[in-house]
């Protein structure tokens, strides 16, 4: 039992760490609007295509504060604003709003704070104290 509590334990120390570094991604260090075509939408990611040929992987957040807000992305064009990072050559975006059909879909202030952990307490990040 205590070896099942300790993995356990670790378990959920690995969990929060990883949702922290990825909700630090959302930032506003490279806030760029990209316009394409969304082919693959497999919350919580979905893939982008641009006119100009380049592949953006599309970090939507968590499948529940969707839910939650009944929000849907179909597969069309659509208009994103959020945080653009390079990782291994891939370009990843971390969006602050997506616009399609009409539709206009907030999932971070324009600071790169996600509006699913607002309010939820305290959390830290980059040496600042920041709500999520």
């Amino acid at each position: 039992m205590k070896n099942l509590f300790l993995a356990f334990f670790v378990f959920l120390l690995a969990s929060a760490s990883i949702a922290q570094r990825a909700n630090y991604q959302w930032g506003n260090e490279n806030v760029q609007t990209i316009s394409g075509t969304i082919y693959d939408n497999s919350r919580p990611t979905s893939y982008m295509k641009t006119e100009e040929g380049t592949y953006y992987k599309i970090h939507l957040g968590p499948i529940w504060f969707w839910n939650d807000n009944n929000y849907s992305l179909s597969q069309s064009f659509a208009k994103i604003k959020g945080n653009v990072r390079t990782v291994n050559g891939e370009f990843n975006i971390y969006p602050f709003t997506i616009e399609q059909n009409g539709n206009k879909i907030v999932l971070a202030d324009d600071k790169g704070v996600p509006k699913w952990g607002k309010g939820k307490g305290n959390k830290w990040r980059n040496g600042n104290r920041n709500r999520w």
